[in-house]
């Protein structure tokens, strides 16, 4: 997806309360949408007493060559700085790939809200802490929706508690996030095919062991967003 169309999906998702920033940014701090924006613009204007007006250029490199240039042919010539103010409306352009959620329907509590560490929604499991971070990402490799579910636990859990910590818990807020980005990508002036995506997904323990997710889980992802568009 090209820049320009990225940032209007940006600032379409934001009307749905799914906004695109840095990690550790609060998103309010970002602007989103078609927005008004400073275009300020510095020339140098070159004149002679005799001649008058003579050029315009961009750079006071290129006018402080052309008055030494040409000072021992032209008598009186000098500079003046022009300094141009407008305002041009552009999309807004985002200033990192986190995502922030909110809304009704959403089980986390976004850590946004106190500026303070990173972008991520919390979960409480047995007193212990799970931590589901978001981020949207559009670069050489495509446009990827990319969730990172971590469960910092203080012993060894039995599979089917992993799946309810790591899985149920969260499944209800990953379908919520990717039925609002596919229900906005789906739209005729973005034009994405929403159902030909590939999903990729394991568990890596802390020893870095890592383990494929069943293919009942992959269901449930690719599922998840189904009744909530």
């Amino acid at each position: 997806m090209d820049d320009m169309t990225f940032r209007r999906l940006v600032g379409a998702m934001a009307e749905k309360q799914l906004y695109v920033c840095g990690k550790y940014d609060k998103y309010t701090d970002n602007k989103y949408g078609f927005q008004p924006h400073d275009d300020n613009k510095t020339q140098y204007i070159i004149s002679s007493l005799h001649d008058g007006y003579i050029m315009t250029v961009d750079y006071r490199s290129d006018a402080d060559a052309i008055i030494t240039g040409f000072e021992s042919i032209i008598e009186g010539i000098v500079m003046e700085t022009a300094n141009l103010e407008s305002v041009k409306m552009r999309w807004a352009e985002p200033e990192g790939s986190a995502v922030v959620v909110f809304g009704e329907g959403i089980n986390g509590i976004s850590n946004n809200l106190d500026c303070w560490g990173e972008n991520e929604l919390i979960y409480e499991v047995n007193g212990e802490e799970v931590s589901m971070s978001m981020r949207i990402i559009n670069d050489y490799e495509g446009l990827r929706l990319k969730f990172l579910v971590v469960w910092k636990t203080n012993k060894i859990q039995r599979k089917d508690v992993i799946e309810e910590a790591m899985v149920d818990l969260v499944m209800n807020d990953m379908g919520k996030i990717q039925a609002i980005v596919e229900s906005k990508l789906k739209l005729k002036k973005f034009d994405y095919d929403i159902e030909n995506v590939s999903i990729d997904c394991h568990f890596d323990a802390k020893t870095e062991s890592r383990s494929e997710c069943t293919p009942d889980i992959i269901k449930q992802v690719r599922d998840a967003r189904k009744g909530l568009e």
